[in-house]
């Protein structure tokens, strides 16, 4: 899942474009280790609260009013399904390395340098290995002090939309900004006044 930062009326926010060339040996004596993906851990991520469109940006802004280093970020794409959907909005944390878990949702700047919201799978001696829930390989890109912007601790998913926001979402970006595989974020109180249509 990739997470923005929303200063605009509209930002454009690409669908995650992670081509993992990391190849992953999981064979141990004599027998096959299990997929990684069921190694993976969430017992430290909140679990997203199901919200009106309309109230999760706000929600979340004062969420992150009461709690120092905090910010709120917008998710986007699937590969933190079914943890996160696409739009979740996120509350992220600074946190020190140091304080760090498995099973924890970290954003970081992955390899395309794009802030990156997956979940901490193992440490290891040159930084943790991330991956995203419905990922099949982890990141190639360790989370580390240099790329790490915060922890999730907490997340609200909007409920399903009405058509009405969804077609304003996206035939509504700025002229020339659109280009392939990005989808148009229209800012918390646009989305509010299309909710009302």
């Amino acid at each position: 899942m990739t997470v923005s930062r929303i200063r605009g009326k509209f930002l454009q926010v690409g669908a995650t474009l992670i081509g993992l060339s990391l190849v992953v040996s999981l064979a141990t004596i004599g027998r096959a280790a299990p997929p990684i993906a069921t190694l993976l851990s969430t017992a430290f991520s909140p679990t997203a609260e199901m919200v009106a469109p309309r109230d999760a940006w706000r929600l979340a802004e004062n969420y992150a009013a009461a709690i120092p280093g905090s910010e709120v970020l917008l998710g986007s794409g699937d590969s933190m399904l079914p943890l996160y959907r696409d739009r979740t909005v996120l509350v992220v944390q600074r946190m020190g390395m140091s304080e760090l878990r498995s099973g924890m949702t970290v954003v970081f700047t992955g390899d395309q340098g794009r802030p990156v919201a997956h979940t901490l799978l193992e440490k290891t001696p040159r930084g943790w290995r991330a991956m995203g829930v419905g990922n099949r390989e982890p990141d190639r890109t360790l989370v580390r002090f240099g790329n790490l912007i915060g922890v999730v601790v907490k997340a609200y998913t909007p409920e399903a939309r009405s058509s009405s926001v969804t077609v304003a979402a996206t035939i509504s970006p700025r002229a020339g900004t659109s280009a392939p595989g990005t989808l148009p974020v229209v800012s918390p109180a646009y989305a509010a006044l299309a909710a009302n249509e």
